[in-house]
C-alpha cells in the first residue's frame, strides 16, 4: 500500500498545530518543543514560518508564544501546512515526475496515482481542530 510521506518539518508543523489547537491559549516556544520532541531553533523556525503565512499567530515579550487565532482555529487544514512545507503541485504532478503524464497520456502508475490521489485530497480536508482522538494524540507527544 502506498503512503504519502511527510517531511520531518512537515510532519513536526502538524504536531505543533495539533498542540495549539488542543490548548487554546499562547503556548511558548520551550513548551511547544518539549511536547514535540524537538530541538527550541528548529521549532521556531517551523512556526516563524507558519507565522509568515498567516496559518498561526504569535505573541512577542513576556509571555509570548504561540496560538491559533479564532479565524484559524476554524479553518487550519493539514494540507494548509502541508503546502507550506511541501509545495501545492502533490495532487497535480505525474508519481514518477514526468511531464507529459495525464488521462490521455497516462505513465505505468496513472490510473494507480489517481486513486491514492482522491484519497490525499479527503485527507488534507480534515481541520486540525477536528481531527480524532486528539487527547491520545497529544499523549503520545507527551
Amino acid at each position: 500500500m502506498y503512503m504519502l510521506i511527510f517531511s520531518n518539518t512537515c510532519q513536526y508543523a502538524i504536531k505543533a498545530c495539533m498542540i495549539l489547537a488542543s490548548e487554546r491559549k499562547i503556548i511558548g516556544i520551550k513548551d511547544i518543543s518539549e511536547k514535540i520532541e524537538t530541538p527550541t531553533a528548529f521549532t521556531s523556525k517551523i512556526l516563524q514560518q507558519l507565522t509568515k503565512k498567516q496559518l498561526i499567530s504569535s505573541g512577542k515579550g513576556k509571555g509570548g508564544g504561540f496560538y491559533l487565532n479564532d479565524k484559524q482555529y476554524e479553518n487550519l487544514t493539514i494540507k494548509d501546512i502541508y503546502e507550506n512545507f511541501e509545495g501545492k503541485d502533490v495532487l497535480e504532478s505525474c508519481l514518477l515526475g514526468l511531464k507529459h503524464c495525464g488521462g490521455e497520456n497516462p505513465c505505468p502508475i496513472h490510473h494507480l496515482a489517481v486513486e491514492i490521489k482522491q484519497k490525499v485530497i479527503v485527507m488534507f480536508q480534515h481541520k486540525i481542530k477536528d481531527l480524532k482522538d486528539f487527547g491520545s494524540v497529544i499523549a503520545h507527544l507527551s
